[in-house]
């Protein structure tokens, strides 16, 4: 004999809304503090990655709606080639890549500005170890995004028999300035603009 029930279903009520993780209370973290602590570590959290080819107003929804401000790009064979970040869009660097050659060529707008045109390639991402962090403290993640000028630090692991590394985690300057209640100052603004000033000198 059948001893389980079908439950009761009924019609939603509007306005529905998606269910978010309530904010924690806020209590403040000391430097001291072992650095992983605030790690996104992918191997307990999906990273969230976009295609190249997705148009650069879509990536940034995607953000909205995933609560991030960073996204690894991903070719057709899923293979990492990149990084955008809010910023990125929000950035002169559709503007630039619109004044391009390559979009000179043809007739070009926001729209046709895709992913792939303004991302910051692997290549030229400044990483950290995860070896290097055992023994690293908040403290000297605060220190590091003051050197380096960015506002998220990429943590891969080490290289594999295969000599594949994988990007293991990553820090966010937003998290680490809200647990600590600071604000670290960031020259990538800037650079981004020296970065943009060159491109146009070059033509």
């Amino acid at each position: 004999m059948n001893r389980y029930l079908s439950l009761v279903s009924g019609y939603p009520l509007y306005p529905v809304v998606l269910a978010r993780i309530p904010d924690p209370e806020l209590t403040l973290l000391d430097y001291d503090v072992p650095a992983l602590e605030l790690m996104t570590d992918f191997r307990r959290t999906p990273a969230i990655s976009v295609h190249a080819a997705t148009q650069i107003d879509d990536a940034l929804n995607q953000m909205i709606y995933s609560g991030v401000r960073l996204l690894f790009v991903v070719d057709a064979g899923f293979k990492v080639i990149g990084t955008v970040t809010s910023y990125d869009i929000h950035s002169e660097k559709p503007m630039l890549y619109l004044q391009s050659r390559d979009c000179r060529i043809g007739i070009c707008t926001r729209d046709d500005v895709q992913v792939q045109d303004i991302l910051t390639p692997v290549h030229a991402w400044r990483a950290l170890n995860y070896r290097d962090l055992v023994d690293a403290t908040l403290g000297d993640i605060v220190q590091t995004f003051r050197s380096l000028g960015v506002r998220h630090l990429i943590v891969l692991d080490g290289v594999s028999v295969q000599g594949i590394q994988s990007v293991r985690g990553l820090f966010s300057a937003s998290v680490v300035e809200a647990a600590l209640g600071i604000r670290i100052d960031s020259s990538e603004i800037a650079e981004s603009f020296v970065e943009i000033g060159r491109e146009l000198a070059r033509g």
